[in-house]
């Protein structure tokens, strides 16, 4: 299998958001495509997927145009950034619903909830799963399809340890089928450890194309030399805080924000928790870089997953709204509006 694309384009109001030339991704491989928010990552894998049309070039799959050929289409599988979940159902009725619209066989729906790991949960309703527990339901489907091409947007977003690591597992049995995976992600901690090349996006061009393994200068142990690899030792990140007589250890995904008040900063989690951390505000933010988290205010260190509005008062003048139950308000400074506004291309 061979994905071949040639003087791909994309113009949007006049102006040209992605350019390339030329570039060829095999069976097998897996390929991190890695670049800030508005690098035009995601804006490729749509277009990849036949999500979006070109504006110009072709995207060859096996020698069938991607944008032309409709059953070339049906071996290409896209997880997008976000769940898009069915919340009134449960994952088994989910996946089930899943495979009548893409006429798939229904028998290897319990296999693949077992391989992403929600066997136990298949008749929870979907609105009561942890946002871990969505995330792998979304990534079943690729093990329903098993793609030629699989293609992924930042997979690991909103995840715990565990699933990230689960997922870099089953990714890699992907590509030991024969599959072909692209994976956008922001910076390569985690995909780093896996994958086999990688693709640099900078401004909708190709800024850099390499092996992963030569650039890091890793190597693996050869036949007859001593000594053996050394196996990758993987940590799992925790915020630590603590709540009355409890250290605390959270997800990142579990935080809804942070602020400074009377000298200390106070994490806020989804469920309502509060409880105080020593680290600076500046110091969480710096730990908590490529985990999806923006300084809003001076005072205030948002997760961006739980963003619901950003409404402006005056000219001058903005409030972020959240998602939680409360509906929290935060305040948005100018400044900080104008990044968000260039982050998130609204």
């Amino acid at each position: 299998m061979l994905l071949e694309i040639c003087r791909l384009e994309k113009t949007l109001e006049g102006r040209t958001v992605l350019s390339i030339p030329h570039l060829q991704i095999g069976a097998g491989e897996i390929v991190a495509l890695v670049g800030p928010s508005g690098c035009g990552k995601t804006l490729l894998l749509r277009m990849l997927s036949g999500q979006l049309k070109p504006s110009g070039g072709s995207i060859i799959l096996d020698g069938r145009d991607l944008s032309r050929d409709r059953q070339a289409r049906t071996r290409v599988a896209l997880l997008f950034a976000e769940d898009l979940l069915y919340e009134r159902l449960n994952p088994r009725q989910f996946l089930a619903f899943f495979c009548t619209l893409h006429a798939l066989p229904s028998r290897r729906i319990d296999e693949a909830l077992t391989a992403v790991g929600l066997g136990d949960q298949v008749r929870q309703p979907i609105s009561k799963l942890s946002l871990s527990a969505r995330r792998r339901l979304s990534f079943a489907h690729l093990q329903l399809l098993q793609p030629a091409l699989a293609l992924l947007d930042e997979p690991v977003e909103r995840v715990d340890w565990d699933t990230a690591q689960l997922f870099a597992h089953l990714i890699q049995n992907l590509a030991a089928q024969g599959s072909a995976v692209l994976i956008g992600v922001r910076d390569l901690a985690w995909a780093g450890k896996f994958c086999s090349r990688v693709i640099e996006l900078e401004a909708g061009h190709i800024s850099g194309d390499y092996s992963y393994a030569a650039r890091s200068g890793g190597s693996e142990s050869k036949e007859g030399e001593e000594g053996t690899a050394t196996p990758t030792r993987y940590v799992p990140y925790k915020v630590t805080a603590r709540r009355e007589d409890r250290i605390m250890l959270y997800d990142p995904a579990e935080v809804l924000y942070a602020t400074s008040r009377d000298g200390r900063t106070i994490l806020r989690t989804i469920s309502g928790e509060e409880a105080s951390t020593n680290l600076t505000l500046q110091e969480l933010e710096q730990r908590l870089n490529g985990r999806g988290f923006f300084k809003a205010h001076r005072a205030y260190l948002v997760n961006l997953q739980h963003i619901k509005a950003v409404i402006q008062f005056t000219r001058n003048s903005y409030t972020l709204q959240l998602d939680d139950p409360q509906e929290t308000m935060i305040p948005l400074s100018k400044q900080s509006e104008k990044e968000l506004q260039n982050l998130l291309d609204y």
